[in-house]
């Protein structure tokens, strides 16, 4: 009996590897246009309005990739990494406003496998599913703090799009063993236990899927522009904004990794609670920043604050719904709102000259996600006292 259980759990470790493996480079893909802009603006004349559409086209189609999702999770999560791998090839080599079609397409694949990933990291640990999506996501993490340094040094010596050709190379390596090491389909079954009726279901999902919706919008209008906005900064050398970004991404990251041992003293209200109000403070921080050691400081605390947040939502989403014809809605807005506010930042910091007044924008966000929880917030958690 034991040399068999040992062969069935196996597979599912390997696979499980595989998953994580993949969720490094999702994160990578999601911020890398965010560190090559400065690059792109240079190389294709574009201002910040031109480089708010190409943000948005990314995440909107991240956003529609989260609806392609469909039941047959593992073959939803391997046409993800084929589109990475196809619309990589073809970005490295595309010029100005044409690259906004392929980035769309480059979205598509990072939504539907994060998507895929995520629902099946539910469902395999449905048990310690907050836990384990907190680790899921420190995984994603660890890939965005690679993507600064690793955009820098590629940028002394080769084109900053053609680190596009590289990524989708890197992609290959999770589409092969994903593909020649499939799941059992028991395990990824859906195995909801829900107890909420249809419509108890939806009326737990919108409020939720707004939170998603500015809470991705809030992350990726400070990250993407954060490389930018620091290397305007008169006092700021060109190393301090790689740096600046990674810091982000390393709080980012420390914050998800350390957040199962937190929920052990603290419940998920007040840990939600208390990070969205320094939020506020970190926005604050670095709207104000004029020096790179202001800058620095918020963007950690900025990262430090905006871990929890997610992997706790989506622990809610999935734990209302496994069905993925409801619970890939939640994903699919949340990816809209990296597009929409990620665009309006650029918009109002064309419109008004200033990318610091761009930044109002996750500032605003922020706000409404801390009145949002504030509202829902004993529907949001029932059982807690």
């Amino acid at each position: 009996m034991v040399p068999s259980s040992k062969n069935e759990e196996r597979p599912t470790t390997q696979f499980v590897a595989c998953l994580y493996l993949g969720f490094i480079l999702t994160g990578i893909g999601t911020t890398l246009l965010g560190c090559i802009l400065p690059a792109l603006s240079g190389l294709w004349s574009l201002n910040d309005s031109h480089s708010g559409f190409l943000l948005a086209a990314q995440f909107s189609g991240s956003s529609c990739g989260a609806l392609l999702v469909r039941s047959r999770l593992h073959a939803t999560l391997l046409r993800g990494y084929l589109l990475l791998v196809v619309s990589g090839v073809a970005i490295a080599f595309s010029h100005g406003h044409f690259a906004a079609i392929l980035l769309f397409c480059f979205g598509l694949g990072l939504g539907s496998a994060m998507t895929s990933t995520s629902m099946m990291i539910g469902r395999l640990y449905s048990a310690t599913r907050g836990a384990s999506l907190s680790l899921l996501n420190a995984f994603w993490g660890l890939g965005a703090v690679l993507s600064p340094p690793l955009v820098t040094a590629w940028g002394h010596f080769y084109a900053s799009p053609l680190f596009y050709l590289a990524f989708a190379a890197a992609a290959t390596l999770p589409l092969m063993l994903l593909g020649l090491r499939p799941a059992d389909p028991t395990l990824l079954r859906d195995d909801s236990t829900s107890s909420y009726s249809q419509r108890a279901r939806i009326s737990l999902l919108v409020p939720l899927g707004l939170f998603a919706f500015l809470y991705v919008g809030v992350e990726t209008s400070i990250s993407s522009w954060m490389m930018t906005y620091v290397h305007r900064q008169p006092l700021s050398s060109a190393i301090y904004a790689p740096i600046a970004t990674s810091i982000f991404w390393i709080a980012l990251l420390f914050g998800r990794a350390t957040a199962p041992a937190v929920l052990k003293k603290l419940s998920e209200t007040r840990l939600l609670t208390i990070s969205l109000c320094m939020l506020l403070v970190s926005d604050g921080m670095l709207l104000l920043s004029h020096t790179p050691g202001m800058s620095l400081t918020s963007a950690a605390l900025a990262g430090l604050m905006l871990a929890p947040i997610f992997p706790l939502c989506l622990s809610r989403v999935l734990a209302i719904t496994s069905r993925s014809s409801e619970s890939r809605w939640v994903f699919a807005i949340s990816g809209l709102g990296g597009a929409v506010l990620s665009w309006m930042t650029g918009q109002l910091a064309t419109a008004r000259g200033s990318l610091r007044t761009g930044l109002i924008v996750p500032l605003l966000g922020s706000c409404i996600m801390l009145f949002l929880h504030i509202l829902t917030r004993p529907q949001a958690d029932p059982h807690e006292t």
